[in-house]
């Protein structure tokens, strides 16, 4: 599912563009005034990708309002498994179960 945040992957890519900036900098492709050690900016750009990633896949607020908690669905999941191996319900119906 799908779950994005503007706020995050704004901040994730303003901290993934400084990093690059400042690596290529460092490698001299741009001609910025700062000089840094050589590699260090790839954690800047790993920390911005990891925001971004966040933004796109994470959790929200919406999803812990409005959807079951993780201990919901894992309780609801071993009741349909214990249907199943019961043999009360079919194995159709329960992938049906499952994937709600």
């Amino acid at each position: 599912m799908l779950a994005f945040s503007m706020r995050k992957f704004f901040w994730g890519l303003i901290v993934v563009a400084v990093g690059g900036l400042i690596w290529a900098d460092n490698l001299g492709m741009v001609n910025i005034s700062f000089k840094f050690t050589r590699d260090w900016p790839v954690i800047i750009v790993a920390l911005g990708l990891g925001y971004m990633w966040e933004a796109l896949f994470g959790k929200h607020w919406w999803g812990a309002k409005f959807g079951s908690s993780k201990k919901e669905r894992r309780e609801n999941l071993a009741r349909i498994l214990e249907d199943l191996e019961k043999g009360s319900i079919s194995a159709d119906e329960a992938a049906r179960k499952m994937e709600k």
